[in-house]
C-alpha cells in the first residue's frame, strides 16, 4: 500500500524548484536595480547591500518554476520620506514615480511602469517589482517597513518581510520543511486552476494549518494525506480572514476560491485512495488535476500493469 507516494512528491517537488541558473538571474537583476537607486538615493556613497531586500516568495525560498515576478524593497532616507511627506495630493503615486525615472536613467529601453505598491521593471526572464521602502529602526514599529500605496488617493501601509521569513522558519523546524513544501505545491494550484486568493493569504494559512496538523513530524510518505487535509482546512476559512506575520493588518479572503478549493479537495480524496490501492498512474491523474503537469503522469506504473495484466 501507498508505494508510488514518496517517487510522486519528491519528483514533483524536484520539478517545482528552481534551478541555479534561474536563481542567479534573479539575484543579479535586484542587484543592478538596487546599485541603480542607490546611486541616485546615496550618492557619493559605498554600495550597501542591506538597502534592499528580496521579499516575497524568493525572500522566503518558496518561489517556483515556471519562474515567478521578482519582489524587492528598496530602502530610502529618512530625508526622502520628510520630503514626500510635504507634497500635496497623491503623494504615494508621486513616490513611486519618482523611483521609476531614476530608474528610467539606467535602462532606457526597459519599459518601466509604476501602479499600487511597486515599480514594476519587465525583464525578458523576470518582472522585477521594485517597492519603495523606509525602514524603522527603533520605535513601535522597529523592524517594520514604510510602504507606499498609490490606491484610493495614497496611503502608507506596514510591510515585515522580516517576520513573515521568522515565522516560515520556525513551522518549518518543527515539521522537516513541510510548510515550505505545502506553499510551493499551492502555487502549482494556483497557478494551474487560476484560483482567485491572494499568495501572501495561501503562505499564512499553510503555516497555520502545517502547525497543528498531526502528522507534521511524518516524512513525504504523508504528503498525499497532507494536501488532502490542507483543502478540507482551508474551506473552513470561506469569508475569512488572514494576518501576515509582524503586522496588524487582517486580509479578507472573500469566497470566488471556495469552489476550486472544494473541487480540489475531491480530487484529493479519489488520489489517497488510488495511492492506498498503489494504482500509481490513476493517482497521479487525479493530482495533475489540480496541480498540472508539473506532476507527472506514472505512466511506468501504467506500462508495467498493462504488461503484468498481459
Amino acid at each position: 500500500m501507498w508505494a508510488h507516494v514518496i517517487r510522486h512528491f519528491e519528483q514533483f517537488l524536484s520539478d517545482l524548484e528552481l534551478k541555479r541558473p534561474e536563481r542567479q538571474d534573479a539575484e543579479g537583476k535586484a542587484d543592478r536595480i538596487a546599485r541603480s537607486l542607490f546611486a541616485k538615493y546615496y550618492p557619493n556613497q559605498t554600495f550597501d547591500p542591506s538597502s534592499y531586500v528580496k521579499v516575497g516568495s524568493y525572500g522566503k525560498g518558496t518561489a517556483t518554476r515556471p519562474r515567478t515576478d521578482l519582489d524587492m524593497l528598496f530602502v530610502l532616507p529618512r530625508n526622502v520620506y520628510m520630503r514626500i511627506e510635504g507634497l500635496v495630493a497623491n503623494k504615494q503615486s508621486q513616490l513611486l514615480q519618482e523611483v521609476r525615472r531614476a530608474l528610467l536613467v539606467t535602462f532606457p529601453n526597459t519599459e518601466i511602469g509604476a501602479d499600487g505598491q511597486a515599480v514594476v521593471a519587465p525583464y525578458h526572464t523576470y518582472n522585477v517589482d521594485i517597492v519603495p521602502a523606509f525602514h524603522f529602526i527603533a520605535g513601535e514599529f522597529a523592524g517594520q517597513y514604510l510602504i507606499a500605496d498609490t490606491t484610493d488617493g495614497g496611503r502608507w501601509r506596514h510591510s515585515n518581510p522580516v517576520a513573515e521569513y521568522n515565522w516560515l522558519r520556525q513551522v518549518d523546524a518543527a515539521s522537516a520543511g513541510k510548510a515550505t513544501h505545502l506553499i510551493k505545491m499551492l502555487k502549482a494550484w494556483k497557478r494551474e486552476c487560476n484560483v482567485e486568493i491572494k499568495s501572501i493569504c495561501l503562505e499564512v494559512l499553510a503555516n497555520v494549518f502545517v502547525t497543528q496538523w498531526q502528522y507534521r513530524d511524518k516524512t513525504i510518505f504523508y504528503y498525499d494525506w497532507m494536501m488532502r487535509d490542507f483543502f478540507a482546512f482551508m474551506l473552513n476559512y470561506v469569508n475569512g480572514w488572514t494576518q501576515p506575520a509582524g503586522i496588524t493588518e487582517w486580509i479578507p479572503l472573500g469566497d470566488c476560491w471556495a469552489t476550486k478549493c472544494r473541487s480540489a479537495y475531491n480530487r484529493a480524496l479519489k488520489a489517497c485512495e488510488y495511492e492506498h490501492a498503489d494504482d500509481g498512474f490513476s493517482a497521479s491523474s487525479e493530482w495533475q488535476k489540480i496541480f498540472g503537469s508539473q506532476f507527472h503522469l506514472d505512466w511506468l506504473h501504467s506500462l508495467f500493469m498493462a504488461r503484468v495484466g498481459a
